[in-house]
């Protein structure tokens, strides 16, 4: 029903976000990570919206990438995944992490996701394996053709860094590539990657 919403910044709530667009207050839903890249409150801001209606239930989620957009739409498509599940999925996961771990059938991956077992997991990468293959990334916030690609595959020890810098206030997009652009970063432990990993989040 609506493409996207522009408007000033309202209010944000535990998982949603006001959007006062000419005197109308839209209450959008976004996945926990994307609290981290909003504007101040009283500034503009664009959301891109998916319009779920039910019986008893009229909801917008929203996204500040039309490309985060375009994902969730391919992750509701599997039987099985809704779309909290599908935001939650985006909330523990960047796009590239679930772009890698489809294509890579990574299951395990993908199974990080709270509620999602390992049969949904299966199912998705089944339905969407030939679907993501050209997905991109290029257009994402703080991604551009030269970081992160879909078949980007992080360790145990890099995604600790990643979700270490994001709970200092990164965003996991820049997280992720500041962890992939150290050199060697494989044979570091978290302690030795995170040091190099924050300089270069912050020239992001």
């Amino acid at each position: 029903m609506y493409a996207y919403i522009r408007g000033i910044l309202a209010d944000i709530e535990k998982d949603c976000i006001v959007v006062d667009n000419a005197g109308i207050g839209y209450n959008v839903h976004v996945y926990s990570t994307q609290m981290l890249s909003l504007p101040g409150l009283g500034e503009e801001i664009t959301v891109y919206t998916y319009t779920c209606v039910g019986e008893d239930k009229f909801m917008l989620f929203g996204f500040l990438a039309k490309e985060e957009l375009d994902l969730f739409k391919l992750l509701i498509s599997v039987n099985g995944v809704g779309p909290k599940s599908a935001q939650a999925m985006l909330s523990v996961l960047s796009v590239d992490a679930i772009i890698s771990a489809i294509v890579t059938e990574d299951a395990k991956t993908i199974s990080k996701t709270p509620g999602l077992g390992a049969k949904t997991a299966g199912r998705l990468i089944n339905d969407l394996k030939d679907k993501v293959g050209d997905y991109s990334l290029s257009a994402i916030p703080g991604i551009g053709k030269e970081s992160i690609t879909p078949t980007a595959k992080f360790t145990e020890t890099e995604e600790e860094c990643i979700v270490a810098l994001v709970n200092l206030g990164y965003s996991k997009t820049n997280a992720a590539k500041a962890v992939q652009m150290v050199e060697e970063s494989e044979n570091m432990s978290a302690e030795e990657l995170i040091r190099p990993a924050l300089k270069n989040v912050i020239m992001l």
